[in-house]
């Protein structure tokens, strides 16, 4: 005879609120399952899993504002990683960008010096 798992049913009060925890970074998955007396880690994060399926839910019907605005949280959460690299390739290209315009002004600066050739532009009426 095959021994059958037995599944607790929890309420989705406890899923809600688990979730809800998880994805504002209060804790862990092992440190929710000890907090609320869950069997292990693998349950909490099937809640949290329960819980991002409510909001895309409740996001697609419109209903709930307070879910609506945490989901919106949780997809800007997910974007931040995209955004974070976005804003150090932008970091870099004016960076490059800097560096190229510092090594023209200086070319032309030896261009004068050695050369006694003035590429600046002069600016101003002509006299």
């Amino acid at each position: 005879m095959k021994k059958v798992k037995s599944q607790k049913k929890y309420s989705d009060s406890l899923k809600r609120e688990v979730g809800r925890r998880y994805l504002r970074e209060e804790f862990s998955y092992a440190v929710a399952a000890e907090e609320y007396g869950l069997k292990d880690k693998t349950v909490a994060k099937e809640f949290v899993k329960w819980y991002r399926m409510q909001l895309e839910k409740e996001n697609k019907n419109g209903q709930d504002a307070e879910s609506s605005s945490e989901g919106k949280v949780e997809s800007t959460a997910g974007n931040l990683d995209e955004a974070l690299a976005r804003i150090k390739e932008l970091e870099r290209a004016l960076y490059m960008s800097e560096l190229k315009g510092e090594a023209l002004e200086t070319m032309l600066d030896i261009a004068k010096r050695d050369l006694g050739i003035d590429v600046r532009k002069k600016y101003g009426a002509k006299q």
